[in-house]
């Protein structure tokens, strides 16, 4: 087990969300990108106790194939026997077993505003999840980007309506200079003092702090740039990781196109600074920004 494996990313907020969970309570996580949300799952999953079960999927991998979702949860749970291929059947299952259980949906706003899904994603498998507030030993945590009452579900890929979902909404809190400094020294990359310091600061200012942090501990372990100043060094970083993350495509030509093509949006607008949110707001809306965790 390495220094980073034994502890937490961001030990307080995990310990008290590990606390409320084990009180049966439906929980929104909201974070935008590069915050560690994942690794803020990985964290409470290794925290697990033998009277508690912990369940997680990713909703990328199974927002067209809603058996095979219900199916990895079960096999998650360590129960022998048919596999159930409805939500309300797993949960019946998952109650006889007697354990608390706690759910963890990562990317769960895959399965809001968008058209394209299994079909058997609709209304009664969103009142499912919501009946689980009924059931006193099996929590749910869905992780969203933005808070999940701000979008819609189809019905059937069709008609656009509220998901009728009732979460008790929790923001990822932003990681600290301590947080950042005790992760750095966990993963062994025997860095200077100053080193130390001048990473955690550039760290901690990133709109996107967890996963530069990973991208430095790659270039820091790989020994690039080794002979480069400190400061020059984390310059240089800062430059690549926004070109592997956030490079400018063609994709970002034709959002720009689009947004001249409606030009008619901005007479008035006087403010260059008005109009950047603008065109980055339509970048957004076209998929070019950001890449997913």
């Amino acid at each position: 087990m390495t220094n980073r494996d034994s502890h937490n990313l961001r030990p307080f907020f995990t310990h008290t969300l590990i606390k409320t969970l084990q009180g049966g309570t439906l929980i929104n996580l909201i974070a935008t990108i590069g915050q560690g949300r994942k690794r803020l799952l990985e964290d409470i999953k290794k925290t697990q106790k033998r009277h508690v079960k912990i369940l997680s999927a990713d909703i990328v991998k199974y927002k067209n194939n809603y058996k095979e979702l219900i199916q990895i949860l079960w096999q998650q749970a360590d129960n022998k026997g048919k596999s159930p291929t409805e939500l309300q059947e797993l949960i019946l299952k998952l109650k006889k077993t007697g354990q608390h259980i706690i759910i963890l949906l990562y990317n769960f706003d895959e399965l809001l505003n968008n058209a394209y899904l299994d079909k058997k994603f609709d209304v009664h498998f969103f009142n499912q999840l919501n009946n689980l507030k009924h059931q006193s030993k099996i929590s749910l945590l869905c992780v969203t980007t933005q808070p999940y009452d701000q979008s819609m579900m189809f019905i059937k890929g069709k008609k656009p309506c509220y998901s009728g979902l009732n979460l008790d909404k929790k923001r990822l809190p932003k990681l600290t200079h301590d947080e950042i400094k005790l992760e750095l020294k966990c993963r062994d990359l025997s860095l200077s003092r100053n080193e130390l310091s001048q990473i955690t600061w550039a760290v901690f200012s990133h709109a996107e702090p967890y996963h530069l942090l990973d991208f430095f501990s790659y270039k820091i372990k790989n020994k690039e740039d080794e002979n480069v100043e400190i400061s020059q060094r984390i310059k240089i970083w800062i430059n690549q990781y926004q070109t592997e993350n956030h490079p400018i495509t063609t994709s970002h030509v034709t959002a720009l196109n689009q947004f001249l093509n409606i030009r008619e949006m901005g007479k008035g607008i006087k403010k260059r600074q008005t109009l950047v949110m603008l065109f980055l707001k339509s970048l957004k809306f076209f998929g070019c920004l950001p890449k997913k965790e």
